[in-house]
């Protein structure tokens, strides 16, 4: 039998300050280096700061960065002695030093600082350089086509690779590792994934409790890490293999600084053999290589399809977990669905045996988990097997029981919006509306919050239950709607007469 669920459960953080504690680094501060024309195509072409601002407005993120634009690479250097920069980002022509000589010179005194570099024509020769299959001083090279989610995924890309590390140690945050050497289609893929995790991640916020967990959520979606050869891509699965979400990778790219038409296939199949319950995507321009993604096995998408970008979304949602949990038999037959913690709980007390054991098996129960950010709970599912219960029985119960433990414990002292759509009964504390609580919800928010920071007082006399009652308080904001829509406000003027006239 697994350890107890109180010892399980322990590790839970009901006010999701563990979520305040992620994604530490953002890019503030880019600096650009290019010719006066290439800065005027970016910013009066393409109106670059605005789009920026636009998108993260439009994915909800906040702090875009800012822009700061140099015309020359000494001046670049110059800058970087000066002022604090998070990114630069330099196109290929420069008119005072080669871009990759540059990136060299950044990385003698910022070995760590992101230099990406943008192309808006011709794309740089990306043959080996003493060993390296990109040239040293560039991280990534992109594709300019106008286009500003390259630029924001390449933000987003640095800021992963900087802030994984701590996140996967202090959160169990996921993974997915992406490989793809090539600018053109590394251009048209990272966009498209980074959009895909943040619209999905932000599906699952709607379930969130309140305002506040739902915005701290993104914070602890899957991070995408890019490599661009089979050493980078091995390198980054051993170091992270007890993360990884999900592999995507192309099939042909450089291993042992030679190109491999079969590096992805065996980058796959090794994993495979490693980890079964990892996802897979192979990409590739040439559909004859579906017979072979299916031989890993793997899901297969053409990068040039025209439903490219259906096909990504359908990969997140099937195989990553994303959206309903789809209870099946073994034969594939639906059975029926589940949208949120309470509504798996209950599923899992009445869906066949034979159903459950295909899920277990398969870890489909710990994907969806991780999906929704549950990753302490996902985590102690993941190595779960059927011969560590007695029986089948025993097993569904402890499932059961470890996520009604984890649906009380995380709402403790919680203020929880009401949802009819994911309506807990054990909720605690739930508001309608958005305003102020009132002076007496206030009070008996306030004692709630004190009860689940204050766990000694348990302890203290731990033959009473300290609770308060289960609460619904109707806001300020839907009092005043309630009136508004209701024409009661001449109630008020009624009373302040009869008060005056006493």
């Amino acid at each position: 039998m697994p350890t107890e669920l109180s010892h399980i459960m322990s590790d839970f953080d009901a006010s999701f300050e563990i979520f305040h504690e992620l994604m530490g680094w953002k890019v503030r501060e880019i600096l650009l280096v290019s010719t006066p024309y290439d800065a005027w195509i970016l910013e009066q072409d393409c109106c670059l700061s605005e789009r920026i601002i636009n998108e993260y407005r439009g994915l909800n993120l906040s702090h875009p960065p800012r822009l700061n634009w140099v015309n020359s690479a000494q001046k670049a250097l110059a800058s970087l002695q000066n002022e604090s920069y998070d990114m630069v980002v330099t196109m290929p022509r420069l008119s005072d030093m080669d871009a990759f000589l540059l990136g060299q010179e950044i990385k003698k005194t910022h070995p760590q600082l992101p230099v990406i570099m943008l192309a808006h024509s011709s794309i740089p020769d990306r043959a080996c350089y003493v060993g390296e299959t990109r040239p040293p001083g560039i991280d990534h090279i992109f594709a300019w086509t106008g286009n500003t989610d390259i630029l924001l995924a390449s933000i987003k890309a640095a800021e992963d690779s900087r802030n994984v590390d701590h996140d996967t140690e202090f959160a169990d945050i996921r993974v997915i590792i992406f490989v793809e050497d090539s600018p053109v289609y590394l251009s048209l893929l990272l966009p498209i994934l980074y959009k895909e995790l943040v619209r999905q991640t932000q599906a699952v916020m709607r379930e969130g409790l309140n305002e506040e967990h739902r915005l701290l959520t993104m914070r602890a979606r899957p991070k995408i890490l890019v490599a661009e050869d089979y050493e980078k891509a091995m390198a980054l699965y051993r170091h992270y293999e007890p993360y990884v979400f999900a592999v995507i990778s192309d099939v042909r790219y450089m291993r042992n600084c030679q190109l491999d038409a079969e590096a992805g296939i065996n980058y796959l199949k090794t994993i495979k053999r490693d980890r079964f319950d990892i996802p897979m995507l192979l990409t590739s321009s040439e559909p004859s290589n579906a017979d072979k993604a299916a031989e890993i096995p793997a899901t297969f998408v053409d990068k040039n399809s025209p439903s490219l970008l259906e096909d990504i979304s359908t990969f997140f949602v099937k195989e990553l977990g994303f959206g309903e949990f789809v209870f099946r038999m073994p034969d594939g037959t639906e059975i029926s669905r589940a949208n949120d913690l309470l509504s798996l709980e209950q599923q899992f007390q009445i869906i066949p045996e034979e159903s459950f054991i295909h899920h277990c098996n398969r870890n489909d129960f710990s994907r969806w988990l991780f999906a929704r950010t549950e990753t302490v709970l996902a985590s102690k599912f993941r190595p779960l097997r059927g011969q560590d219960f007695e029986d089948v029985q025993s097993h569904r119960e402890y499932l059961v029981s470890a996520i009604r433990t984890r649906r009380k414990q995380r709402q403790k002292g919680i203020v929880v919006d009401f949802d009819p759509q994911h309506f807990d009964p054990d909720t605690v504390f739930l508001r309608i509306g958005k305003g102020s609580l009132g002076g007496k919800a206030r009070g008996l928010a306030f004692v709630s919050s004190l009860l689940r920071d204050h766990t000694e007082l348990h302890q203290k006399f731990p033959s009473v239950d300290i609770v308060i009652p289960q609460t619904l308080v109707i806001t300020t904001e839907g009092f005043e709607a309630f009136v508004q829509a209701n024409n009661l406000r001449w109630l008020a003027t009624v009373r302040t007469a009869q008060g005056r006239l006493a």
